[in-house]
């Protein structure tokens, strides 16, 4: 979807009115009766949001503005570097084009015209490549306006003939009326995740604000007393709107998508919490149109950054208006989504006031988690210290310490995770569960323990045996297995300490185990998963054993072929989060922002655990992985992982609304 930054102000040298960022100006209203469009049945499919988050290796997207100006006799689509320069005339055509709206990617505008309408009149929609090439001609209906580009960059939604509109962004197929309504309907604007429009409807002094899902379903009527005449969404999900509120409460309103915690947005310069335009120095800003001290409207930066506020763009005796930016430019603005979703009617910490700090506990970080980690820091500007150990951070003068360690080091480390909660230092551990009290998890351990034994447990069927490898005999997996076993006494079991050493998982003691149980039906392990699987897949049992399998692409390869031979082997693999540390800076700087932990995002052992949501690969499910592994990633020893969370989507899966 385009970023549509729709700020339109009316400035004199007496009054100043901050409306929005960036507005679409309105088109001139037809001067003959529309030609209605031909009636479409709704079958155009809305883009769907990616379950998984996928990691871009492509280089960042610049803010490049695209505006219209009548600066050369009539209005044509201009484009802009984010400090004004680079000025290049994109459609440069005798005909009017307007209301430019950039594709999430930057490589395409949509912009409205009416150059090819003839005698009869109208404006059409067209799409062009991002250098003004290739212009080709999207809607025919007479009257469209107000392009909006989905998440995906796949359709496009708009106004025609007084209906809201989505279509094919390449022309493929025909458009697809969704309200198809006696009313006026206009301003279409498609939601960050794609899965709803927002839009006004209603005739002049009576517009009102709706939203939809972006299939035309659900419609609901958000707004009732008729005095709302613009729309747009947040970064983070949230509608923003031009509203006479009926109780005072705003005018440049902020808003739930259903309507719900209306609240005023602020303003000069607050906009950019909701609105955000990241300049050339990485500084955010608003991007706005209007008239400030000047007859003509320009395009402006507004900010605390700047001597007076105001920074003309544009500064030319002509009117620049509509200015609009890629959705996706400079990452998406990815920490400011951050900023707009903090617990409404509470101040944020100031950023520069807070210090954090990481360790790796004895075995180190991960240079590339620790990237991840400190690149959460820099889109919060936070002070992040790294240190030697827990002990050594607890000495300083810190708001959060996040440790990294694996479920055998954790225990190990337990005085100095007491000590560092004990004197109030919110303390996270990452990859692992810690039960002091005070302290947070983030982590798969328990849940992904339990489900993979409890599954094998429930094949078996109350027949047969499973023998159960705990590595070292990790105390937190001993409690958990101990527990399960408690409540299937039925099942016969065997618990193997493992050895990191070697010694208890070499392919001999492995086929001579499996050749001397041969009622064993699954083998379980909390490390070493591998050294199991190439030995005990080959022994002449049938069924083999139930085992974990590593989550690689070349294991499931492997896995696979063996569901192919017939010879009832059954896996399973949970995918672990990867972004722990980037996603712990954000978890972190929500508490102490005041966000509250929903009481059903904690679980693990001890309660204390955040619950992630994560795929368990089965047999029957492991085709449909292979294929969407590309939402995956591979760390460093080439392990599927989840990608980190958004912010935005670290507070819907652990916060209070």
């Amino acid at each position: 979807m385009g970023r549509n930054p729709i700020s339109y102000i009316a400035l004199t040298a007496v009054c100043l009115v901050l409306l929005t960022g960036c507005n679409k100006s309105p088109s001139p209203e037809p001067t003959q009766a529309p030609v209605p469009p031909t009636e479409v049945a709704a079958t155009l499919p809305p883009p769907k949001p990616t379950a998984l988050p996928t990691p871009t290796e492509t280089p960042p997207i610049a803010c490049t503005i695209a505006f219209d100006s009548d600066r050369e006799g009539n209005f044509d689509i201009f484009t802009m570097a984010p400090d004004g320069s680079d000025l290049i005339n994109l459609s440069n055509n005798p005909g009017e084009d307007s209301n430019p709206s950039w594709s999430p990617d930057g490589s395409q505008i949509a912009f409205v015209s009416n150059r090819d309408a003839g005698e009869e009149g109208g404006q059409a929609i067209y799409v062009m490549n991002a250098d003004g090439s290739g212009v080709r001609q999207l809607t025919f209906n007479h009257w469209s306006n107000s392009p909006d580009w989905s998440h995906d960059g796949s359709q496009i939604t708009y106004s025609s003939d007084d209906d809201i509109f989505i279509i094919h962004a390449d022309g493929s197929g025909q458009p697809v009326n969704l309200t198809n309504s006696p009313e006026k309907d206009d301003q279409p604007a498609w939601s960050p995740d794609g899965s709803k429009i927002a839009w006004i409807s209603g005739g002049q002094d009576n517009q009102n604000l709706f939203v939809m899902n972006s299939d035309g379903t659900n419609q609901q009527k958000l707004t009732h007393n008729g005095k709302v005449i613009h729309v747009q969404w947040t970064v983070d999900g949230q509608i923003f709107s031009n509203w006479e509120h009926p109780d005072g409460v705003c005018t440049k309103c902020v808003m739930n998508a259903d309507g719900s915690n209306i609240m005023e947005a602020g303003g000069k310069g607050e906009l950019q919490r909701y609105l955000p335009f990241k300049t050339l120095d990485g500084n955010r800003v608003e991007c706005i149109s209007g008239n400030y001290n000047s007859p003509d409207e320009e395009i402006l930066l507004v900010g605390e950054i700047f001597p007076d506020i105001f920074f003309n763009l544009t500064n030319n005796p002509a009117n620049d208006r509509n200015p609009d930016w890629p959705a996706n430019c400079l990452s998406g603005f990815k920490e400011v989504s951050l900023e707009a979703s903090i617990v409404q009617g509470t101040e944020p910490a100031p950023l520069e006031e807070l210090v954090f700090g990481y360790t790796g506990g004895q075995d180190g970080i991960d240079k590339f988690y620790e990237k991840e980690l400190l690149s959460a820091c820099e889109e919060l500007r936070i002070n992040c210290l790294k240190g030697e150990n827990i002990h050594q951070l607890t000495g300083q003068d810190l708001d959060v310490i996040l440790a990294f360690f694996d479920p055998w080091k954790v225990d190990q480390n337990y005085d100095q995770i007491h000590e560092a909660v004990s004197k109030g230092i919110l303390t996270i551990i990452l990859n692992a569960e810690t039960a002091e009290t005070g302290a947070y998890n983030l982590s798969i351990d328990t849940d992904a323990t339990k489900q993979t034994i409890e599954l094998m447990i429930k094949e078996i069927e109350g027949k047969g045996k499973i023998i159960l490898f705990n590595f070292d005999d990790n105390k937190t997996q001993q409690e958990i297995i101990s527990s399960i076993l408690k409540e299937n006494t039925a099942i016969e079991s065997q618990i193997i300490s493992g050895s990191f050493d070697g010694s208890s998982t070499s392919e001999e003691k492995l086929k001579g185990l499996v050749n001397a149980n041969p009622n064993l039906k699954a083998i379980w392990t909390n490390n070493r998963v591998s050294d199991f699987f190439w030995p005990v897949k080959d022994v002449p049992n049938n069924p083999i054993p139930m085992m974990l399998v590593e989550p690689k692409l070349e294991m499931w390869d492997f896995w696979r072929d063996l569901i192919s031979q017939d010879r009832g082997f059954k896996g399973f693999a949970a995918i672990k989060p990867g972004g722990t540390g980037y996603e712990g800076v954000y978890a972190a700087y929500y508490i102490l922002n005041g966000e509250k932990v929903r009481p059903d995002a904690l679980g693990g052992l001890h309660g204390n655990t955040l619950i992630y949501d994560y795929p368990l690969i089965t047999n029957e499910n492991l085709n449909a992985w292979i294929g969407k592994s590309g939402n995956l990633r591979e760390n460093a020893w080439g392990e599927l992982e989840i990608p980190p969370m958004t912010p935005k989507q670290i507070k819907e899966q652990w916060f209070a609304d």
